[in-house]
């Protein structure tokens, strides 16, 4: 079995040096006549992207609930609607409203009850909730995202 790896190794090492001593040779060449340069013509390639964009929150078929930016997720469900996200934040009630004020768009309604302030918006097939309660220090904020049909 070593013979015939070596016979393998010996040969494969003949094969090498052949080719280099063939590369390395200064033969004479002879001079082939020249030809006119191929013109090349280089298209730019542009990729078409197809996006399906159904709502400000669903692209592609991928739920993306957004968040404020301090945001502690402890729960969210986003395979499918309805959409739900839980977080707590240390944003004021007020700071939070108006980020989901430039996400969706003017609040279609509002109801405070029980110390839980309820947003209501609409946004192409999807109808979103945004219900902001204080908790201890802190603000609960549960996003829940179901479709209008």
């Amino acid at each position: 079995m070593k013979v015939k790896q070596a016979v393998k190794h010996l040969t494969l090492l003949s094969i090498i040096a052949v080719g280099v001593s063939a590369c390395s040779s200064s033969q004479d060449i002879e001079e082939q006549p020249t030809q006119a340069p191929i013109p090349v013509v280089v298209e730019p390639f542009i990729e078409e992207v197809e996006e399906e964009v159904v709502s400000a929150v669903i692209n592609n078929g991928v739920i993306d609930v957004p968040v404020i930016e301090d945001a502690q997720v402890f729960a969210e469900f986003s395979d499918s609607l309805p959409a739900v996200i839980n977080y707590f934040t240390h944003s004021t009630e007020t700071q939070v409203i108006e980020f989901y004020q430039q996400v969706f768009g003017e609040a279609q309604s509002q109801e405070r009850k029980r110390e839980r302030l309820t947003l209501k918006y609409h946004n192409g097939d999807e109808k979103m909730r945004v219900v902001i309660s204080q908790q201890n220090n802190m603000r609960q904020v549960d996003v829940i995202i179901e479709s209008n049909n």
